[in-house]
C-alpha cells in the first residue's frame, strides 16, 4: 500500500497531529500524540464497482507515552476521562524498573488544557500547529508541497 505521512493541524486541540494517508484507497488515519485525538476510515467491504468505509473518531482526553529502557514505546491515547482507577494502574507502570521515566509521560486533555500528570513532554509537546510548522520549515527548508508538513 502507498501512503504519504505527515503532520497537520489536530482538529481537536489545534497541535501537531500525524495524518498518514492511503491516497490508492482513500483509506486514512489521524493521530495526536498531544490530547489522543484518533481517526480511522478504513475499507470494511468491496466489491468491483464500490468500496465502504467505516468511519472511528474519537476526541481524546490525552495520553500516556511509554518509552522502556529498551528502546521500545508503546502510545496510549486517552478515549475516555481519565479515572482515579486507571490514573494509578498508569502510575504504577510508570514506575516500573524497565520504563525509561526521563522519555515517558502521561499528560490529560480536558476543556482544552493539558495537564501534565507524569514524565515531562518533549520540547514542541505544547507548540501550536502554526509554530511547529514553522519550525519544521526552518530545520528542513521550504516545503515541496504546501500542506506536507514534516512529523518532526
Amino acid at each position: 500500500m502507498a501512503s504519504n505521512m505527515f503532520s497537520i493541524e489536530c482538529p481537536h486541540c489545534g497541535r501537531s497531529a500525524v495524518k498518514d494517508d492511503y491516497y490508492k484507497t482513500d483509506e486514512r488515519y489521524i493521530l495526536c500524540l498531544k490530547c489522543g485525538y484518533n481517526y480511522t476510515r478504513t475499507i470494511k467491504s468491496s466489491t468491483a464497482n464500490s468500496l465502504e468505509y467505516t468511519e472511528e473518531e474519537y476526541v481524546g482526553y490525552g495520553v500516556f507515552i511509554l518509552v522502556h529502557r529498551d528502546g521500545s514505546s508503546k502510545s496510549m491515547m486517552l478515549n475516555d476521562a481519565l479515572t482515579a482507577e486507571k490514573l494509578e494502574e498508569y502510575k504504577r507502570t510508570y514506575m516500573d524498573d524497565h520504563v525509561d521515566q526521563e522519555k515517558s509521560y502521561l499528560v490529560s486533555y480536558e476543556n482544552g488544557i493539558f495537564t501534565i500528570l507524569l514524565g515531562n513532554p518533549p520540547e514542541n509537546f505544547h507548540l501550536p500547529f502554526k509554530e511547529f510548522r514553522e519550525k519544521m520549515i526552518a530545520k528542513y527548508g521550504e516545503l515541496e508541497y504546501d500542506f506536507m508538513v514534516p512529523l518532526g
